[in-house]
């Protein structure tokens, strides 16, 4: 069994050996940056480089960013105590590619990670991939979709198209973004805590804790204006996040993210204190 901390080494140890310069997590609120009120994702610290307006010292970048997520476009207050698997703070493992590699690189490596490091079976992996808008003239990611079942051994049937929601990436209302590839992972028909929703049925992007998204590979290629125009970057960019939370509950076989090693030592300390038991369940 992995502990939170190997799973945080391994990551950074296993993009080091592939050329990634290990960058530490930034600061939780943005240093000149006005349109975030807190750091939302581990792009955020390389948006200038994005922008063309910053030149790196490095072409790849691996880390694992502290995230707080409790404003603007991506807020996870209401979701925080209805599931298992969402934080208003959490740990975002990602690596990027600075005009370097691209889509197959990152696609191969994430699947790499999962399935033969972590060792995640890969029957029970789905990849998704963007379908297009019309409304800013965004194409269908056919390219991704195609290589998915080309540099993985992932069958074409478990990579499915959903629209800008889950598969257009931005950190914010303008800024950096571009479409998205998500790996989610079925936990089996126990883990559904919809059960009760009439009409609900399991599948992935359903709302349920059966399917959970593990790792977002974000292709970014536009930058998003004040007026929500899209113009395309000078260059391509890599930037992905997977949650180090979700990743433990995995490969530590725990019903909720709460029950990993992340969360108990303090869960434990609590019960001591209160005298409390902790109880762990999906009903809602």
């Amino acid at each position: 069994m992995f502990t939170s901390k190997e799973i945080r080494s391994t990551f950074i140890d296993f993009f080091k050996d592939r050329g990634h310069q290990f960058v530490p997590s930034a600061p939780v609120v943005p240093i000149g940056d006005e349109t975030l009120l807190f750091i939302n994702a581990g792009m955020n610290q390389f948006k200038d480089i994005f922008l063309g307006m910053t030149k790196p010292d490095y072409t790849r970048a691996a880390n694992s960013q502290k995230c707080i997520r409790v404003s603007g476009k991506h807020n996870d207050l209401e979701e925080v105590g209805l599931d298992t698997y969402h934080h208003t703070f959490f740990e975002m493992l990602g690596n990027w590619s600075f005009d370097d590699y691209f889509k197959a690189e990152a696609i191969e490596w994430a699947w790499e990670l999962l399935t033969k490091v972590y060792s995640i079976d890969p029957d029970k992996l789905w990849a998704t991939v963007y379908e297009g808008d019309q409304t800013d003239g965004s194409d269908p990611d056919h390219e991704a979709a195609a290589l998915w079942t080309k540099v993985t051994p992932i069958p074409k049937e478990r990579v499915l198209y959903f629209g800008k929601k889950d598969n257009f990436w931005e950190m914010g209302a303008s800024g950096p973004c571009g479409p998205c590839s998500e790996i989610h992972i079925d936990l089996g028909p126990d883990m559904c805590d919809r059960k009760h929703v009439a009409g609900h049925k399991c599948a992935v992007n359903s709302g349920c804790a059966r399917f959970i998204e593990l790792w977002n590979l974000v292709f970014i290629q536009f930058n998003r204006l004040g007026d929500g125009t899209l113009e395309k970057l000078p260059a391509r960019y890599i930037d992905t996040g997977a949650g180090l939370e979700r990743i433990a509950a995995v490969l530590q076989n725990k019903q909720s993210n709460y029950d990993t090693d992340l969360f108990m030592p303090i869960i434990d300390a609590i019960a001591d204190l209160t005298g409390h038991e902790y109880t762990s369940s999906l009903e809602s």
